[in-house]
């Protein structure tokens, strides 16, 4: 009488290994993603900070380097905030990709578990018949040695 196939439920174990490390993956990249968000927002209100003390008038002692520095300081955060999008759109290309990895991980862990029951419910099918086989011969065999048969 054959044993459930251990290799149904290794692979099953190893899918299974698989989605937690896309589910691990997926939560880091969704921590670097809102932490990019959080800088791209903390640049956006220093810049605007920034621009409406352009805006008002200028104390004399500022004077022109004064605005000069203030002008390229802005022009160094707008590209910042630019640097900072595109990681922001770059990792959420990664987030997708990571995403679908899952997907794909999740449905291959579920066939293998699909595998590994239906595996075990052919050997358990295999198992009840082998029982009512000998059952079976029990029985004629009683009928057999039966007194006056």
């Amino acid at each position: 009488m054959r044993q459930a196939r251990e290799c149904w439920t290794v692979l099953a174990r190893k899918a299974s290994d698989q989605v937690q490390h896309w589910q691990g993956q997926i939560a880091q990249s969704q921590s670097r993603l809102a932490q990019l968000q959080a800088s791209l927002q903390r640049l956006q209100r220093l810049y605007d900070e920034y621009r409406e003390r352009q805006l008002q008038p200028q104390p004399a002692a500022l004077g022109m380097d004064g605005q000069m520095s203030q002008r390229q300081f802005m022009a160094q955060l707008l590209q910042l905030q630019q640097r900072v999008q595109r990681d922001i759109a770059q990792a959420e290309s990664v987030l997708a990709q990571q995403r679908k990895s899952l997907l794909q991980a999740e449905a291959e862990h579920q066939k293998m578990n699909t595998l590994a029951e239906q595996d075990a419910r052919a050997v358990q099918r295999e198992r009840a018949r082998f029982e009512q086989r000998r059952l079976d011969e029990l029985a004629i065999a009683r009928f057999n040695l039966r007194p006056g048969h």
